[in-house]
């Protein structure tokens, strides 16, 4: 009953905070503006710097060809990507005066068209750095296009004959049994939602994770602990704390989910089905569970914030591991890699939510996992209760691993 008390002490304290409503509703918002401002500025070209290159070309007749066509290319930009200064002669009489044009910084590099590039199509690029990389995508493709024409004037084809033998394949798709089209934006939010659960359930599962923490390093270096330990037992402590700011993870992601819902409803995108939201809630509880174990265990035997987050890093650090292989997990979701991931429980919520989310999974699969995580969470809760009790009111001093081990064996 005390456990309860607490629970919703912790719950009312903390969802009236300003800070949690702020957090809650402004992250979104935030995420979205940050989304849609890094999308404009990559549309408008803000912050594109406009690169100088150079071009000798051996031919005679390929430089200047290319000229033009990226000056078409790029006569409606405000700042074109690139300009290039096109030099007919051979590589040997201009190699010097070049390079010295990119040792002072007049030039970014340059490209050399050799001679025989007819028959061995080879431009060959000359600079400093890398970022002039990505600059020579678009003109190998644009010298690919004037080789293939060339090459068509030399067997006398005509445009016509060219226009049947290179034309663009489109993709149509449709769900199995319908005949209506899907649209590029569902097909994109279909792509996209199963990283924005995954990135929902992380938030919600790390940001109870650290208040809990921090209301445990509080209590504890004001002294309150002693306070609350007079009057209810470890474990009703522990675990009304582990409830109250689990129910506040909860609150948070039962708003964004419902959020997420509309905006899909709007869209007439079905971003959320029932199974989807009923096991979302099942993995955000157990993961909840498992690193609140971790969180309060952590917390209990140090004096500072500092300290304790120091501690945690390397537990921060697995758990990112989603994030950063999300796209791979959407493309192979039944990969022997994701699989054996999915049942490593630091991580096993964020993949298995990315898995069901794309619709590749089973339910031997979800079960499986399910139990997994049920026993860890109680491994998880079972050794931080241990740590708890023995370790909440030890005061400055420093805990060794082989006392944390005999507390745990005790």
């Amino acid at each position: 009953m005390n456990a309860w008390k607490i629970a919703w002490f912790e719950y009312r304290r903390r969802i009236r905070s300003k800070w949690f409503i702020i957090g809650t509703f402004g992250m979104p918002i935030l995420i979205l503006g940050i989304s849609l401002g890094t999308g404009y500025m990559a549309g408008s070209g803000a912050g594109i710097e406009t690169k100088n290159f150079g071009m000798i070309d051996e031919t005679g007749f390929y430089g200047g060809q290319l000229s033009l066509v990226l000056d078409q290319r790029f006569a409606d930009k405000e700042v074109p990507p690139f300009n290039i200064a096109v030099s007919n002669g051979s590589f040997e009489s201009l190699q010097t005066q070049f390079d010295e044009l990119v040792n002072d910084k007049t030039l970014d590099g340059y490209f050399v068209i050799p001679h025989d590039f007819m028959s061995n199509p080879v431009m060959r690029n000359y600079s400093q750095s890398s970022s002039t990389f990505r600059s020579t995508d678009l003109i190998e493709s644009e010298l690919k296009e004037l080789l293939i024409k060339q090459k068509a004037n030399s067997l006398q084809l005509s445009e016509e004959v060219l226009g049947e033998i290179f034309f663009d394949v489109n993709v149509a798709h449709f769900d199995i049994g319908s005949s209506e089209e899907r649209e590029t934006e569902e097909l994109i939010a279909d792509y996209i939602a199963p990283f924005i659960f995954m990135f929902l359930l992380f938030l919600g599962i790390f940001t109870g994770g650290q208040l809990l923490l921090r209301a445990v390093l509080e209590e504890r270096s004001s002294r309150v602990i002693e306070v609350l330990l007079s009057t209810v037992s470890y474990n009703e402590l522990m675990g009304g704390k582990i409830l109250g700011l689990g129910l506040l993870g909860l609150t948070q992601s039962a708003i964004y989910l419902i959020g997420a819902f509309f905006a899909g409803s709007y869209y007439d995108l079905s971003i959320i089905t029932p199974a989807i939201g009923l096991l979302y809630f099942t993995y955000f509880i157990l993961g909840y569970l498992l690193y609140a174990g971790i969180y309060i265990g952590v917390g209990a035997l140090f004096d500072s914030e500092q300290e304790a987050q120091q501690a945690i890093q390397i537990i921060t650090f697995i758990a990112i591991i989603p994030m950063v292989l999300w796209t791979m997990v959407i493309e192979n979701p039944n990969s022997n890699l994701v699989n054996i991931l999915s049942y490593i429980p630091l991580v096993t919520p964020f993949f298995m939510m990315i898995k069901i989310a794309v619709g590749e999974t089973s339910i031997f699969q979800i079960l499986t996992t399910i139990i997994v995580m049920i026993i860890s969470v109680y491994g998880s809760i079972r050794l931080a209760a241990k740590v708890f009790r023995t370790g909440i009111l030890l005061y400055g001093k420093r805990v060794t691993l082989p006392e944390i081990y005999r507390w745990i064996r005790a």
